[in-house]
């Protein structure tokens, strides 16, 4: 067998140390490039899905629960997405608060929200709701009177109460012609109570739930000519119904 030399050891040294040096710069380079790598961005973040105004008669309504207010905007959240709605001195601001049967009493003006049944015959009620209109009258507006929640598939009239007996109400409506309508409007344990009565604008704060009805401006905000703060229904704030 060859010998080796220490003339040969000492290249094959000189060559082994220069290979590690080699690997190892390489090595903190490549340390050193995913130490400064910059940080993710949020553009991978979605941005939340903007609620979708429904068309109620001829204006537009966004509905949920309040999210923020500042000055006179204010930020709706919904299961729909989110909205940006603005209200100006002249928006009106109606708020509806618990109320109950024993409320109800000869002469009070309520809407009436069906379950089942229609005016001028016997009324199962979803929500009995005090309150006048917007004129201090207690006058239908038109077949959709909504008490301050978002429209109802089954519609809604307001009237007179002329009695109550027991869980029952007698109501009285003014016909299209002038003539008087008599309803019969039975409650239940599943019937919603309320209050609807105008407050100011200070009414409107975070938690609350909100409908808002207005029309958008050049920029795409809702500008809204009236506001209702309804009650939580079955765990949650109302939204619109589409026309």
């Amino acid at each position: 067998m060859q010998k080796t030399s220490a003339a040969q050891l000492s290249v094959l040294a000189i060559i082994g140390i220069t290979a590690l040096s080699t690997v190892a710069c390489g090595s903190s380079t490549k340390s050193s490039s995913s130490e400064s790598a910059p940080p993710a961005t949020s553009a991978s973040v979605a941005a939340p899905a903007s609620e979708t105004p429904v068309k109620a008669d001829d204006r537009l309504e966004v509905g949920g629960s309040i999210a923020s207010v500042s000055g006179t905007r204010i930020e709706v959240s919904s299961p729909q997405g989110a909205a940006s709605v603005a209200l100006s001195e002249s928006t009106r601001v109606w708020e509806l608060t618990p109320a109950k049967l024993s409320d109800i009493t000869a002469g009070t003006c309520v809407t009436i929200r069906p379950a089942s049944g229609a005016e001028g015959g016997t009324v199962v009620a979803d929500a009995v709701v005090v309150g006048v209109n917007k004129n201090s009258e207690c006058k239908k507006t038109n077949a959709q009177d909504n008490g301050g929640f978002p429209r109802s598939p089954m519609g809604g009239f307001r009237g007179t109460v002329d009695s109550v007996t027991g869980t029952t109400i007698a109501l009285t409506t003014d016909g299209a012609d002038g003539s008087k309508i008599n309803t019969t409007v039975q409650t239940n344990d599943l019937t919603l109570f309320a209050d609807r009565h105008l407050v100011k604008a200070d009414a409107i704060v975070e938690g609350k739930c909100i409908v808002a009805r207005g029309n958008k401006d050049a920029g795409g905000v809702l500008q809204v000519d009236s506001i209702n703060l309804p009650l939580v229904v079955n765990g949650a704030c109302p939204l619109p119904v589409a026309n």
